[in-house]
């Protein structure tokens, strides 16, 4: 879950380079309405983990939340498809944010949005499973914990200290497939290419008898198709929609139902969660028809201030809630009952949020900024005094 960029590039790639006419000058109003939606997603998948899966939260709760909670649960059980909302919105954030960048600016900014904030809830999820034990779940060992703050415990084969961090790895192998297309610099062209050949990947990797792994690293079903659609509905809010942006934008969706309408009948069938296909499916057409209004500026007078505060503490939530709200739960619920709980654990999660934003994740972001400008700098002064000429040399 990258945070909403505030700005939309000023420049853009000459007409000969893209292939279009050079758009005008770009508008640079922050997308508050993208982070409403950020704020919807994170929400979503808070309300999925407390209260709309029998499996997680029965044990924390100590009896089904379906009972607790039963006029709630058949809402907040399609929850988690605020993960898929997520992913939208990272295509098109992602795209816009590297836009006039460097590989080198692209990287130090992702890893300064990712790692500090990061690296703190894993260290809270570490304590809390050590104070507050689950008995129904063994948590991470000491060395499982550690290799969960390389971010690459799925490849590493390590249990995940917070299982939404599950997420965290498919926008890493993103990034890293995106940075490909970056490293020659965006444009119209590279961008509409790289989408149709990464999205036919994603398709490819599903035959069986795939003679490649790694695609389906790099190329996973279901989240390539979200994150091309997200890339498409950007191009289109840069460069206004096309008949080929549109063409990218139908593919995508047609490839993400295919993959979505599969997965929730997995999910039925292996895992019992009682979910309607279909009705997952009309919710995340619908989360892209909102990505969609934002990319065809539709939602540009959505101005409210406030938004961007709420979305800066997305990341956090995302990363808090889980372990942390389940221990709160567990050490509340029988002293309070159901909805009090429920009410006080979101509120001391959004807390943390903001503190975890406030008092780690903005200092933090600053020094490591300052540090990395500072050495960068050096570096760059060592090589210039290392290419001038030494005393009693002609420099010839």
């Amino acid at each position: 879950m990258s945070q909403t960029e505030v700005q939309v590039a000023a420049g853009s790639a000459a007409p000969e380079e893209t292939g279009r006419p050079a758009p005008g000058p770009a508008a640079a109003p922050r997308l508050y309405a993208l982070d409403a939606l950020r704020v919807v997603a994170a929400l979503s998948v808070l309300a999925f983990h407390y209260t709309g899966v029998d499996a997680a939260t029965g044990a924390n709760w100590g009896v089904n939340p379906r009972e607790l909670f039963p006029w709630l649960f058949p809402v907040t059980s399609y929850g988690s498809y605020g993960v898929q909302l997520f992913f939208l919105i990272s295509g098109f954030v992602i795209c816009l944010s590297a836009w006039d960048r460097s590989p080198g600016q692209f990287v130090q900014a992702r890893f300064l949005r990712l790692f500090p904030a990061y690296w703190f809830s894993a260290l809270a999820a570490f304590v809390a499973w050590r104070a507050l034990p689950d008995g129904a779940r063994t948590g991470p060992s000491v060395s499982e914990s550690l290799t969960n703050l390389t971010m690459l415990q799925v490849p590493l084969s390590a249990q995940h200290l917070v299982g939404a961090y599950w997420t965290l790895w498919v926008e890493l192998t993103f990034y890293l497939i995106f940075l490909l297309v970056i490293w020659r610099g965006l444009d119209y062209r590279r961008v509409s290419i790289f989408c149709w050949l990464w999205l036919l990947a994603s398709v490819l990797v599903q035959q069986p008898g795939n003679q490649v792994p790694i695609l389906g690293i790099f190329a996973q079903p279901l989240n390539t198709a979200l994150f091309v659609s997200g890339i498409a509905m950007y191009l289109m809010y840069r460069f206004g929609p096309d008949l080929q942006l549109w063409g990218l934008l139908a593919a995508g969706w047609l490839v993400m139902q295919s993959d979505l309408v599969q997965h929730a009948d997995g999910l039925r069938h292996d895992r019992g969660m009682d979910r309607d296909p279909y009705i997952a499916l009309a919710l995340v057409t619908f989360f892209y028809l909102l990505v969609l209004a934002v990319a065809l500026h539709k939602l540009d007078r959505v101005g409210w201030s406030w938004f961007a505060t709420a979305g800066a503490l997305v990341y956090p939530l995302y990363l808090l809630h889980e372990e942390l709200g389940w221990a709160v739960i567990r050490t509340l619920y029988g002293k309070l009952g159901a909805w009090p709980t429920l009410v006080l654990t979101v509120a001391l999660m959004v807390l943390a949020a903001w503190l975890l934003h406030r008092l780690v994740e903005k200092p933090s972001q600053r020094w490591l900024r300052t540090r990395l400008a500072r050495e960068a700098r050096d570096r760059a002064e060592r090589g210039t005094a290392t290419s001038l000429p030494g005393p009693g040399r002609t420099g010839r």
